[in-house]
């Protein structure tokens, strides 16, 4: 039976594996210290088995991916910078390198997030206004678990440790914006990965939601 297993199959084995010892790992105080420095790799693991098991290496492929990063990317730089977006908050040091004050690989968390909740809608509908809102509402409805978690963690921090409640509207109007511009490029988007990292991500931070928090 072992033989039967497909390549796509092993990849998603091991994103499932990371995440579940990552989970396991960060909820228990005794070993978070030694799996928190690991964020960078499991924002680029993820996005490799996104991109690699989306088999799509398209020039317009290539150009979607890079628009949707730098729209991540360049609307946390400017809430940064300036507060007035999503509220004042600031970036820890466990998402690697910044620039202006933002980790580069928040636009990477933006991207995979984006492209696989548009991959799991898809599947079900065509329908434009679906397929922009849904995900985004989607997005939003992750992000409610994320930011405690984000926060407990050092991932970040907000203003009197106080999460505002314009976060999540303009985490829903990035996200709604993203989702418009995913829509014009029509990209081939693999639902099996699309459902695994949603998945991995909702299960993630709905455990640690509640085991931490």
């Amino acid at each position: 039976m072992i033989k039967n297993i497909t390549t796509e199959n092993r990849w998603i084995g091991l994103l499932l594996l990371f995440y579940l010892f990552g989970t396991i790992g960060i909820a228990s105080a005794e070993f978070r210290h030694l799996f928190l420095p690991l964020t960078p790799f499991n924002l680029m693991l993820t996005l490799f088995i996104f991109y690699k098991l989306n088999n799509d290496y398209s020039k317009r492929s290539l150009i979607l991916f890079a628009i949707v990063f730098l729209i991540g990317y360049a609307v946390e730089a400017i809430g940064v910078a300036t507060g007035v977006l999503f509220g004042s908050y600031a970036y820890g040091a466990f998402f690697g390198f910044k620039f202006f004050e933002t980790p580069l690989l928040i636009g990477v968390n933006w991207l995979f997030l984006s492209l696989s909740t548009h991959g799991a809608v898809q599947y079900f509908t065509k329908n434009p206004l679906f397929l922009i809102v849904v995900p985004a509402l989607l997005m939003t409805g992750l992000d409610f678990f994320i930011e405690p978690v984000a926060m407990k963690l050092g991932f970040w921090g907000w203003e009197n440790d106080t999460i505002p409640f314009q976060n999540y509207v303009m985490w829903f109007a990035t996200s709604a914006f993203i989702h418009g511009i995913i829509y014009l490029f029509r990209p081939k988007i693999n639902a099996k990965i699309s459902f695994v990292v949603l998945f991995a991500q909702f299960a993630f931070f709905v455990t640690l939601y509640f085991a931490i928090t």
